[in-house]
């Protein structure tokens, strides 16, 4: 028999999840079974741990929500073309999936902020690839596109 592939989605997040998780217990049934243990001289702790080990793995892992599974993958909802960046409108012309940039972090933003002040170079954006180049460019490095007429 083959295992049929569900895809699991989350309403919440409007994301597809790859691992899901267990719901957290809530403050009453930590505390009842807290007594039950205590009262029982920990022998209640064995089953316990078979309860959390048998509890289903169904829920988001970043808002824990009830997950919705399907046998088909899940859509990205595409943003609209106000929110994109050329570079993005251009790719998702061509479509082609928009690269992920690493994040800077905190830290490290104020250096960079520090390192183009002292550039000062103007930057422009190719308006055939969608790539940021400096202006001094009379052509695009990326897709030889003529800059300046």
């Amino acid at each position: 028999m083959s295992k049929k592939i569900r895809y699991a989605y989350c309403s919440v997040c409007k994301q597809e999840v790859e691992e899901s998780r267990r719901k957290p217990l809530e403050m009453m049934q930590k505390v009842v079974w807290g007594i039950v243990i205590v009262g029982t001289i920990g022998l209640a702790a064995i089953a316990y741990g078979i309860y959390l080990s048998n509890r289903p793995k169904s829920y988001c892992p970043i808002c824990f929500t009830k997950l919705e599974y399907s046998e088909k993958p899940f859509e990205k909802p595409k943003k609209k073309s106000e929110d994109m960046t050329p570079k993005e409108r251009i790719l998702d012309k061509a479509g082609l999936e928009v690269e992920v940039e690493e994040k800077v972090p905190i830290a490290k933003k104020s250096n960079v902020k520090k390192r183009e002040k002292k550039d000062k170079k103007q930057k422009i954006i190719c308006s055939y690839c969608g790539e940021e180049l400096d202006e001094d460019y009379a052509s695009c490095p990326f897709c030889q596109a003529a800059l300046k007429s």
